[in-house]
């Protein structure tokens, strides 16, 4: 018995192979249920996997092939120009990470939508699962090249050109027969399949075989091939950063050198940030404090090179970056601004990008400028050339640059102590003490200077003129207190109403380590008297009712910053708006410059090194000052100091309200009046 059948329009019969009629039923029924199982796949599946790759392949190919095909007949074009197309790929490659981040793979729909059309083939519904896992690999493989491109426009090719291969080929062995096909050699299969994409297969067919070491066999590992999760535990586990690993990170170091360049700093952050030292190599034993210490004071600035770093290499992995691309990304950070980030006059698509958008901005402006100045007949070519540099936009300061540029060789270094990697390309990212000073002598340098005569000027502020917000505002008593006392700013800003004590009969304020505060070192830990102009204008008033109150800290007004977690990060904002909306703002004269007025007002009043020393927060000279600063300087010795700081309290309104006229009688210390000015 059989079962008939249509196959484009001709009948088919096919044997059931029985001659009972109870069983064929039941064989017919079997295939008819299988059939219909076959018809339902074949038709929700819209896509064979031979379907997919030849989309996916064909739409690498186009983008490859119009790439080579504009490089080779394109016109010649200028430097400018050639940089305006790399910026153009590092915007489009920054587009595409972005969307791996938002996980939306719009921007690969109208792509593969032509590819598609070209072949014939129809793509999935919009929406299913497999138009997404589609839309996902073609964005990988859009991303992949944008990369590619920006390589070969470099002149960075995978492999020699197949005529150069032939020619060398033919060189290295004459006479020698071509073997059939490619798959005769014995290669590794990883090697060879790698090879075949790089060279053309008359490469392989032309050259012998070589012998195979004994360690090579079959069975034995391939070398090259990553060790197992066991082996990097272990590694990890004799470090002791094992427990300190997410998975997230754990995953990205079985990576090894396959990691990419954001993802090794992304281990770095996530190490440091757990309070790891950089002593690497040793078995280490990690500390919160120290962590949440180095997040305040360095991770803001690491997040800023990973990005940096990370946008330049994209998916490249780690160990395979060369030192032509990290050289060429040394020169792009060289280029940044200084106020990179900054509003939308400083952000764009990527840091190529905003390079391209600030010089083309600079360039502008300065032929505008030489424009106007020769309209009206300027002839002097150095006052022109004045002219036009008045217009440059200010770069990175060379700290900066510095900071940013080492901080690969860090994680780097990092990697391979942890026996992550065997090699680190990025120990180039160094700095010789010649190359830094030379580097620092192309900038102009401000040095800490004091405040002159303009502090007079933002004495004259309404701040200090009875227009301040409430008793507590920082802005009226925190520059007092740095001029005065020399405090840093966030010394002054986390100080609370328990920190102002007093003894012999002297009030001061104790600048300590306490939970969730900062102090810039172990010297920085001391007792500075309170300047007797600070008594007069109500101090210590204050103090008394911010403890009735309860306060915590004196300046309950102050909150932390979101990046480093500090008072100073909005102070800082706080202090540089006020002086900008008063006309009282000149660069370099901050709230640190009142800290170094004191310090040169100190000197000026013949202060003995170890006072000065000592109030200022710094270490002290040697061994034996250390010990002597540690017991023996009293706090009235320390006061007799602070008293020749000269101030006119004549010239700023306390904002303490009915606070006495004598405040020193009120409080019963006794105030000795220090020098006015």
């Amino acid at each position: 018995m059989g079962i008939q059948t249509t196959f484009a329009g001709i009948p088919i019969c096919l044997s059931l192979k029985t001659h009972a009629f109870s069983v064929a039923a039941e064989l017919a029924r079997r295939l008819s249920t299988l059939s219909d199982q076959v018809f339902l796949y074949a038709t929700t599946m819209s896509l064979s996997s031979e379907n997919t790759r030849d989309l996916l392949t064909t739409l690498a190919r186009f983008e490859i092939e119009a790439a080579d095909r504009e490089r080779a007949l394109g016109d010649p074009r200028s430097p400018q120009l050639a940089q305006a197309a790399l910026e153009r790929e590092a915007a489009r490659q920054a587009v595409l990470r972005q969307a791996f981040f938002q996980r939306d793979y719009a921007v690969a729909q109208e792509p593969l939508k032509h590819v598609a059309a070209h072949l014939g083939i129809q793509l999935p519904e919009a929406g299913c699962e497999q138009a997404q896992l589609l839309a996902y690999e073609a964005t990988r493989v859009l991303l992949d090249n944008c990369e590619e491109k920006a390589r070969r426009d470099k002149g960075i090719f995978p492999g020699p050109s197949p005529y150069f291969a032939r020619a060398i080929a033919e060189e290295t062995s004459p006479g020698v027969p071509a073997q059939p096909t490619a798959s005769a050699i014995a290669e590794p299969p990883i090697d060879k399949e790698e090879a075949m994409k790089l060279f053309p297969r008359n490469w392989f067919a032309s050259r012998q075989p070589g012998p195979v070491p004994p360690a090579m066999s079959e069975e034995a590992p391939v070398s090259s091939e990553r060790p197992e999760k066991k082996d990097i535990r272990e590694l990890l586990r004799s470090r002791g950063v094992l427990k300190s690993c997410s998975p997230e990170i754990l995953a990205i170091l079985e990576k090894r050198g396959a990691m990419t360049v954001h993802e090794g700093f992304m281990v770095y952050q996530a190490f440091k940030g757990a309070g790891f030292g950089e002593e690497w190599q040793r078995h280490q034993k990690p500390d919160e404090g120290v962590g949440e210490r180095w997040k305040k004071s360095s991770l803001p600035a690491l997040r800023t090179a990973g990005k940096i770093w990370g946008e330049e290499f994209g998916s490249t992995g780690w160990v395979h970056a060369t030192e032509e691309d990290i050289e060429e990304a040394i020169k792009l950070i060289r280029s940044l601004p200084k106020f990179h980030g900054k509003g939308n006059k400083y952000t764009a698509a990527s840091y190529r990008a905003l390079i391209t958008k600030v010089k083309a901005r600079e360039a502008a402006a300065m032929d505008a400028a030489e424009r106007e100045a020769r309209r009206k007949g300027c002839t002097n070519e150095t006052e022109i050339r004045d002219l036009r540099l008045a217009e440059a936009e200010p770069r990175i300061r060379v700290a900066t640059y510095l900071r940013l540029v080492r901080s690969a060789n860090r994680v780097g270094t990092m990697l391979k102590k942890l026996g992550i990697v065997e090699t680190n390309p990025f120990d180039i990212c160094t700095f010789t003490t010649r190359e830094e000073k030379s580097l620092k002598a192309t900038e102009t340098t401000l040095e800490r200077e004091p405040w002159d005569d303009r502090l007079n000027e933002l004495l004259d502020t309404r701040v200090f003129q009875g227009n301040a917000a409430g008793e507590a505002d920082p802005l009226f008593w925190m520059p007092l207190i740095g001029l005065l006392m020399g405090t840093r700013m966030e010394e002054a800003a986390q100080a609370g109403p328990g920190d102002v004590q007093s003894d012999e009969g002297i009030a001061y304020l104790i600048v300590r380590q306490a939970l969730g505060d900062s102090v810039k070192s172990e010297n920085a830990t001391r007792k500075i008297p309170l300047h007797p102009v600070l008594i007069e204008l109500g101090f210590l008033e204050f103090v008394k009712r911010a403890k009735k109150r309860g306060d915590r800290r004196l300046f309950p007004s102050l909150t932390r910053g979101a990046n480093k977690g500090t008072y100073t990060e909005n102070f800082t904002k706080a202090f540089g708006y006020y002086r900008r909306t008063n006309d009282v703002y000149w660069h370099g004269l901050d709230f640190h410059a009142l800290r170094t007025t004191f310090h040169h007002r100190l000197s000026d009043a013949s202060c003995p090194g170890a006072h000065r020393r000592k109030l200022m927060g710094h270490e002290p000279l040697d061994e034996g000052e250390r010990a002597y600063s540690q017991k023996g300087i009293s706090i009235a010795s320390l006061f007799e100091q602070v008293k020749k700081i000269p101030f006119d309290v004549s010239r700023v309104q306390t904002p303490i309200s009915g606070f006495p006229e004598r405040p020193q009688e009120a409080q019963g210390l006794r105030l000795v009046q220090g020098s006015k000015s």
